[in-house]
């Protein structure tokens, strides 16, 4: 068993408050839709509104007290020129701390949903994940969770009806724009204050621990208590009830595939995405939902698949022995409804998310949905 897994509350302890990813005037992140295959669900997809969103958070990059976690390389999706500019905040408005040409090494002391914290030179600030190789190199892979790890320490159950996400651990904070419904299960990343910390698409959201019920602890390892206590959890949130054309089947299809994705897998069995949660037709129970056709937006069956596929990888990330065969993201931008390069895309040849269980023991995966804003799965062990 990897120590990882042991101290990734203290990786946590590291993740700060809410962020999402900052303009920048060395990147230009419009989605070139016509070099996705068809059938692409198109809603989860971020635009460039979407992608450079402006939360400045006001604290100063600092690696003091901070142990190196990965060494990577500047991988900037430019239009023109070969150097983004590293910031000593959180902000596309902050100091520039200096330029960084593309190809260069930099080393990362802190995960954000948007940024890391990253030391170039001699140089200290937070860099937009989005310019960075996300195949990084632990510098202590015993003690380090994989790049893009978050590890979940509770999973509770929502109590009321439109509950607020707040963006800050106050009831005076601003709420975002999820309000999901009872019976909803979420992913606890730690307790604040009083409020549950959930990540929120790319940023972090808080919920009064008020409205939760069935408050269940992960375990820390992959050595559980019990058989029903999970050992990884993730959730991922989605809008509902819009009333935009295909949203309601969109929601269904995260149901539909809830049912497909809760399995238990042995040791050497992979589990196949697109053939095996797919395929994405009607008579299969899926929906029609906002899909790239031809490049261009049309409603196709199985839209929302992909945030299903997305939300376990980044569950089944988090055990111990499970290879992930493929996996793609959205392209260059990523999905919007999570942090930066934490997603898989499904839907075509190209676009498939295929894993294998190579641990010692089984798996079992329990996905659940509402369809009602939160889409939450657990991993745990079996015999």
């Amino acid at each position: 068993m990897k120590k990882w897994l042991r101290i990734a509350a203290l990786v946590m302890a590291l993740m700060m408050t809410p962020l999402s990813v900052l303009a920048e005037e060395e990147i230009s992140m419009f989605e070139n839709t016509e070099t996705l295959p068809s059938g692409v669900e198109l809603e989860g997809m971020a635009d460039d509104e979407e992608s450079v969103q402006a939360d400045a958070v006001g604290q100063w990059a600092d690696i003091n007290g901070l142990k190196p976690l990965y060494t990577t390389r500047i991988k900037p999706f430019v239009a023109d020129g070969q150097a983004i500019r590293m910031r000593a905040q959180q902000s596309g408005e902050s100091e520039v701390v200096c330029s960084i040409r593309k190809g260069e090494t930099i080393t990362v002391y802190a995960v954000y949903p948007s940024y890391v914290l990253a030391e170039y030179n001699g140089n200290v600030g937070y860099v937009i994940r989005t310019w960075v190789d996300e195949t990084m190199t632990a510098i202590d892979p015993e003690n380090t969770p994989p790049y893009g790890v978050v590890p979940s320490q509770y999973v509770a159950t929502l109590t009321t009806d439109e509950t607020p996400i707040y963006t800050a651990p106050s009831l005076d904070a601003a709420v975002h724009d999820i309000h999901p419904n009872a019976g909803s299960k979420i992913a606890i990343l730690e307790f604040v204050d009083g409020f549950a910390k959930v990540l929120y698409w790319r940023s972090y959201g808080y919920i009064e621990a008020s409205r939760l019920s069935d408050l269940v602890v992960v375990a820390s390892s992959d050595e559980p208590l019990s058989p029903d206590t999970p050992i990884a959890a993730f959730c991922s949130f989605f809008e509902f009830n819009t009333g935009k054309s295909g949203n309601d089947g969109r929601c269904k299809n995260i149901v539909r595939s809830c049912e497909s994705m809760t399995r238990v897998m042995q040791v050497g069995e992979s589990l196949d995405f697109n053939n095996q949660v797919g395929p994405y037709k009607r008579t299969n129970g899926y929906h029609p939902a906002p899909v790239l056709i031809d490049g261009g937006s049309q409603l196709g069956y199985g839209g929302g698949t992909c945030q299903s596929s997305s939300t376990l990888f980044n569950a089944v990330r988090q055990v111990p022995g499970v290879t992930i065969v493929h996996r793609r993201p959205h392209g260059p931008g990523c999905a919007k409804y999570l942090p930066m390069h934490q997603d898989a895309a499904v839907g075509s040849t190209e676009l498939n998310f295929i894993f294998r269980n190579d641990g010692e023991y089984p798996i079992r995966i329990l996905a659940e949905s509402t369809g009602e804003g939160t889409l939450c799965i657990q991993v745990f062990r079996g015999e």
